[in-house]
């Protein structure tokens, strides 16, 4: 679910796509930053959530704490007390405080928003490129006599802010539109990530 390079005119910058949170990604991206951060000509990341339909919670949580000190990552709001849950970053910054930019689209939802969220609330990273999906409820699946189920919404996410995701989804700081008819994510005509670039190089 990882795929990292180095990108910049002065090779100086760290890229890290994230297509999905399943169960070994906060693994990959940490080995992947840890290889960057071994290169002391990095001085900016770009954390790339473009299409990235989300997936696991922990690994939202997980790959968000990587980058922030302390504070709340997102909690989980429900009609039952027991779906009521607070997760908070641990200390420690992978990258030592280094700016990020997080590139997000409509295609961007669940985790991908988590972890945006947060770093935004935070003012950990510019968020950067379109308004997100807004998938912010947590799902519960009831099985059924027949060996069918029936999945029910039992809660929802909240972002630092008190903000819900759900139908909102997270807002970028920086809008940035995909741009020309030949425009194709992580090519020379990506103008989200060429703006990125440009923002991290000034």
């Amino acid at each position: 679910s990882v795929s990292s390079k180095i990108i910049g005119s002065d090779e100086n910058l760290g890229y890290i796509r994230l297509k999905s949170f399943n169960e070994n990604s906060d693994k990959q991206f940490l080995s992947s930053v840890k290889k960057f951060e071994k290169n002391t000509r990095i001085k900016g990341y770009v954390f790339d959530l473009r299409n990235n339909p989300g997936g696991l919670l922990t690994q939202a949580i997980n790959i968000t704490d990587f980058f922030l000190n302390d504070g709340e990552i997102v909690s989980t709001k429900g009609r039952k007390i027991s779906e009521t849950r607070k997760f908070f970053a641990r200390r420690g910054d992978e990258i030592n405080g280094k700016p990020i930019v997080v590139l997000i689209n409509n295609g961007s939802a669940s985790a991908s928003e988590i972890f945006a969220g947060a770093l935004k609330d935070h003012k950990r990273a510019v968020i950067l490129g379109e308004n997100s999906y807004g998938k912010g409820s947590v799902q519960s699946i009831i099985p059924l006599g027949n060996g069918g189920g029936m999945r029910i919404t039992i809660s929802k996410y909240y972002l630092p802010s008190g903000k819900s995701i759900s139908e909102v989804g997270v807002t970028p700081d920086i809008l940035v539109e995909e741009e020309g008819n030949d425009f194709r994510i992580n090519s020379e005509k990506d103008n989200q990530l060429n703006y990125a670039i440009k923002l991290l190089s000034s």
